[in-house]
Order: structure tokens, then C-alpha cells, then sequence
């Protein structure tokens, strides 16, 4: 047997989950004969980790839109930018122009007050500390610290530089900015587009969020 197209089983991480989310696990089946029942442990243990990681890593892929309104529309046109299907799905995956650029746009300062919070309250605990003499010296050092980097928000364009192969070759200069400007706003356009569509649809614009059931 030969692989003709073996990118042709690609999915990503939304689809993932949504076919989780559509597939509950079925209840134990009884003992039929000297069959003995399925062991169905793997696959509560795959639910289980994919929803932990989606949680805690990745959260905004509980809010996509379903794969049929949205991953199945904008890969095709983002392969017109001669991105390849593996590279459109890791534009997808890791929310470029969604989790900066528009997911998180009703709070744009929020990035920005959460860093202010933490070296803040790093300030007020070393303020209090006995041997906190510097406490200005210390805020001057508390944004380069392991506290704020998990606040840290790439930009679209170290997201793609990062995802795409031979990035400032294929996208040089002043156009290819304007090309990756596209690419984001594309991105954005068809995100918000398949949001508008399954509300019209089912009256939610939310989804489904995170609700699996890993029961």
C-alpha cells in the first residue's frame, strides 16, 4: 500500500476536541459469554488529558467555532498565500491573530494591568520582607522575572516566524508584511464570520466552550 497524500489525515486541535466533545464515552458493556467487555480506560484517559490540556495550555481552542464553519473555510485560503495544509494548522492551533489580536480586544489593556498587577504585588511582598531595602531596585527586576513570563503574549509575527519555514525568505520585506497582515486579518475575518454564522444558526455565539464530559 502506498501513501498517496499523507497530510490528507491531518486534523487539528479543534477538530480533536470537537469530535471528542460529540463522542461521549459509552457505558461499560456488560459481560456477554466468554467475551470479555471492552476496556474503555485508554479512552477515558485520552479525554481526560486533551481536556487538561486544553484548559490549562490552550484554552481559547474551547472557543473556536465549529470545524465546518470555520477550519474548513480559512485553510484553503490561507493555502493561497503558498502556506502548506501543516502550516495553516499551526496557525490555527496557536490562535494566530485571535489570542492578542482578537480574542482578547474587549481587555486590550489586560495583558498590560496583569503584568502591572504582578510586579505590584511582588513590590508590596518585598516592601514587607526585613531585609526588602530596595524595594525600587527589586520592581525595576520584576518584569524580567519568572513571574511575569507566563503572562508574556507573542505576537502574530514571532507566532509565524516560528510556524512558518524560511519565514524571511518567503515573506521579505515591505510586502511580505503586508502579505502576514493578510494572513492575520484573514484569519480574524473568517473567525469572526463562523462565530456570526452559528449564532445565526443555534442562537450562541459561544459554542460549545469547554464543556466536556470526561465522567
Amino acid at each position: 500500500m502506498k501513501v498517496l497524500d499523507p497530510q490528507a489525515a491531518l486534523l487539528t486541535t479543534s477538530e480533536v476536541y470537537n469530535f471528542l466533545l460529540e463522542n461521549p464515552p459509552r457505558p461499560p458493556p456488560k459481560k456477554i459469554g466468554s467475551y470479555a467487555p471492552v476496556n474503555l480506560k485508554g479512552y477515558q484517559r485520552v479525554r481526560e488529558d486533551c481536556l487538561d490540556y486544553i484548559t490549562n495550555t490552550i484554552p481559547h481552542i474551547a472557543g473556536y467555532p465549529s470545524p465546518e464553519t470555520f477550519i474548513h473555510t480559512v485553510v484553503p485560503k490561507l493555502r493561497t498565500f503558498g502556506l502548506t495544509k501543516t502550516e495553516a494548522f499551526m496557525m490555527i492551533n496557536l490562535g494566530v491573530g485571535l489570542r492578542t489580536g482578537y480574542e482578547q480586544q474587549p481587555s486590550t489593556n489586560g495583558d498590560r494591568d496583569g503584568n502591572n498587577g504582578a510586579i505590584s504585588g511582588t513590590a508590596e511582598s518585598a516592601s514587607g520582607n526585613e531585609n526588602a531595602g530596595t524595594s525600587g531596585d527589586e520592581e525595576q527586576h520584576d518584569p524580567a522575572g519568572g513571574g511575569n513570563e507566563a503572562a508574556y503574549q507573542p505576537s502574530d509575527v514571532e507566532l509565524l516566524s516560528c510556524v512558518i519555514e524560511e519565514f524571511e525568505d518567503r515573506f521579505p520585506g515591505e510586502e511580505g508584511q503586508g502579505q502576514i497582515q493578510k494572513i492575520v486579518q484573514l484569519i480574524r475575518d473568517e473567525y469572526e464570520r463562523a462565530h456570526s454564522k452559528h449564532a445565526a444558526t443555534n442562537g450562541d455565539a459561544l459554542g460549545k466552550e469547554d464543556v466536556m464530559d470526561v465522567s
